[in-house]
């Protein structure tokens, strides 16, 4: 990526240094709008190819962080990508419930219960 001359949001070229990202980066903030952002972002561009092939290992139940290893993507990057694909899926999923409602069958369950007696001979001997 090239390098940004100016503030992504407003265009200023009036910004100051305002500490580090979490990945180390010197971070920057605009003097007219405030917002922050990297002179040198490094954004990775995830190719469809890895998009599907996210998708088939969470429909076989392989864990986030397997996923995140073999893909080469993090776990911040991971979940919206989960969400976003849950919230593209059908509402119904294919699945039809039932035409008709089964009898159900209720029995009566009977439990006999003792009394738990317990004989303390003192006071102090508390249980």
């Amino acid at each position: 990526m090239t390098p940004r001359e100016a503030c992504p949001q407003c265009g200023s070229l009036w910004f100051k240094r305002n500490g580090h990202v979490h990945t180390g980066k010197q971070n920057h903030r605009g003097q007219r709008c405030g917002r922050a952002f990297v002179l040198h972002p490094e954004n990775h561009v995830r190719t469809e190819e890895q998009r599907s092939l996210i998708e088939r290992w969470l429909g076989e139940r392989i864990s986030l962080r397997g996923i995140c290893r073999a893909v080469g993507v993090g776990l911040q990057w991971l979940l919206p990508c989960i969400v976003e694909r849950f919230r593209a899926a059908p509402a119904h999923l294919n699945v039809e419930p039932p035409s008709s409602t089964p009898a159900v069958i209720l029995q009566r369950l009977e439990a006999e219960l003792d009394e738990l007696w317990s004989f303390v001979g003192k006071k102090a001997n508390q249980h």
